[in-house]
């Protein structure tokens, strides 16, 4: 019995770790500040991008290809940009 509780516990840390923090998004920052009115974006790993109206809330100096985990709310509102849904980070790691 204590040997199954260890390997649960062990495996729920291993998954934890691997995913980061629960119920947020992988993805990585991208610069399209080139583009007409662009800038930081998010590309997250199934390909989605979002547009976030409060990135420098959680990051000062965002880095080109920089790994994030994101939680985020979509938010209605239009984009110059219009490369992905409008949201506003909730939390990001």
């Amino acid at each position: 019995m204590n040997k199954l509780l260890f390997i649960l516990i062990i495996a729920g840390l291993f998954i934890s770790c691997s995913k980061g923090f629960s119920g947020c998004y992988q993805g990585e920052l991208k610069n399209l500040t080139g583009l007409d009115g662009c800038g930081w974006v998010i590309e997250l790993n199934d390909g989605t991008t979002l547009e976030p109206t409060n990135l420098s809330e959680f990051e000062n100096s965002p880095q080109e290809g920089q790994k994030v985990c994101v939680k985020f709310e979509e938010i209605e509102g239009g984009s110059i940009c219009m490369v992905g849904k409008i949201v506003e980070i909730t939390d990001m790691e």
